[in-house]
């Protein structure tokens, strides 16, 4: 089985560094130290669970993904698609299914 400390300490560098965020901005940002981030992209503390959440929500990390990624589901859905789909109504959300499972079937196809 996957240690989700270490897969943690991954996605929390990860989505840092694709956020362009040094350890000493996403530090301040959450009120943090420098250290606290460093050990946490590193897997060496266990940090406290408030940490983990606040860097979970800051960089939008999946912590079930992470803790079970055997029962992680097609139903946990990035927040950005939540964002898309939020103000659509039923049949407009299937209009952009339909899109995209033609776009797809175009790509398998080629």
């Amino acid at each position: 089985m996957n240690n989700p400390h270490n897969a943690f300490g991954i996605a929390v560098r990860t989505e840092r560094v694709k956020r362009n965020l040094t350890q000493v901005q996403l530090a301040e940002k959450l009120g943090m130290s420098k250290r606290t981030v460093i050990q946490a992209e590193r897997s060496q503390s266990n940090p406290k669970f408030e940490t983990v959440i606040l860097l979970a929500q800051e960089l939008e990390i999946s912590l079930d993904a992470i803790v079970f990624p055997e029962t992680a589901s097609p139903n946990n859905v990035p927040k950005c698609v939540h964002e898309f789909f939020k103000d659509k109504s039923e049949q407009e959300a299937q209009k952009f299914i339909d899109l995209c499972r033609g776009a797809e079937s175009l790509k398998e196809s080629k």
